[in-house]
């Protein structure tokens, strides 16, 4: 005796009234696609799927672990940054599967059933944002060869080589990892007949709507000598590396369809990530000295002076500013 996962589904003829959060990865989807298969059901079944889907509150296990933790990094060069941002605009990037009540599914996890971009297009993006950035590509080039060649060694350095590379291929020394969103929305695309000036037919887009909040979580690890091979250090491309960040997400946009405005954000918060610091820094000159009472006074004294392993801003040129001062800091201390 055997089991058949989609005739089981077939025998569902209702909408459920609630779904779990899994149920956008199997299950209810599944069961949606399954339904639209059936004559006269395929609007129906669309309405359900939108009305459930757009109802839930999706959110990654905790016991898991999932999210990345740069608090405390083994080596002084490697540096961290964690971007918080809301979309002022829809965020979309299709998914794969080849059954489902829509054309156009957003891109989920086959698990969790979260919508989710992934560290890659993270990469291919931010790559092509700092290219853009430095006018090696664009309206705009850079007419100077001598800082084409060093902005395209600092991109091999940050990002690797191209796909088409054959040898001495290297991944980069950014690790980016996938951002998750928590709602899913919906919109609608309704060409008009040329003649008639009227639409036939909607075609709905399963999106991650405008609101909604999420984070952009890299560390910059090069390996053991790899920034003394290269001869790029993090002084030389931080402020470019910055730029593009805030570019990419506040004009450029992160989601398919870019060219009608969809992908855009607006950043709420830049909090970087170091080592902190293991020496005190050199002693200054102080017009009066301070009368140490108690270890509560030695503990402020200590925390004023040596430079906690991250810290947050909300305005990118202060976070840009301070992100150079700790780096040149680093390269004081070794």
């Amino acid at each position: 005796m055997s089991f058949d996962y989609y005739a089981s589904l077939a025998e569902n003829k209702a909408c459920p009234k609630r779904v779990n959060e899994s149920g956008l990865a199997s299950g209810f989807g599944d069961g949606c696609a399954v339904w639209s298969c059936r004559d006269g059901e395929k609007n129906n079944a669309r309405q359900c799927y939108m009305k459930r889907a757009a109802e839930l509150d999706l959110n990654l296990p905790p016991d898991l672990h999932l999210e990345p933790d740069h608090a405390s990094l083994p080596d002084a060069t490697w540096f961290g940054i964690d971007v918080s941002f809301t979309l002022v605009s829809p965020w979309y990037s299709k998914d794969d599967r080849p059954f489902h009540v829509l054309d156009n599914p957003v891109r989920k996890d086959r698990v969790f059933g979260m919508p989710f971009m992934s560290a890659a297009s993270w990469k291919g993006l931010l790559r092509w944002a700092y290219a853009m950035k430095n006018g090696l590509v664009g309206p705009y080039p850079e007419s100077d060869q001598e800082i084409i060649k060093s902005k395209k060694k600092e991109i091999v350095h940050l990002f690797g080589n191209e796909k088409v590379e054959q040898k001495d291929f290297r991944s980069g020394a950014v690790v980016f990892h996938p951002t998750w969103f928590n709602k899913v929305g919906f919109e609608v695309i309704n060409p008009h007949s040329r003649t008639r000036r009227a639409g036939t037919q909607p075609i709905y887009y399963e999106v991650v709507p405008a609101g909604t909040t999420g984070r952009l979580q890299l560390l910059y690890a090069p390996l053991p000598g790899e920034i003394e091979r290269d001869k790029v250090t993090p002084a030389d491309f931080i402020d470019g590396f910055i730029d593009s960040i805030r570019a990419l997400l506040e004009t450029y946009g992160i989601s398919a369809k870019r060219t009608a405005g969809w992908g855009t954000a607006r950043i709420d918060t830049w909090t970087g990530m170091l080592k902190a610091s293991t020496q005190p820094p050199k002693a200054e000159t102080r017009p009066t000295k301070k009368t140490l009472h108690s270890l509560q006074d030695l503990g402020t004294l200590v925390s004023e002076q040596i430079p906690a392993g991250s810290f947050t801003h909300k305005d990118a040129e202060e976070f840009k500013a301070e992100m150079k001062s700790r780096i040149a800091r680093k390269r004081g201390d070794q």
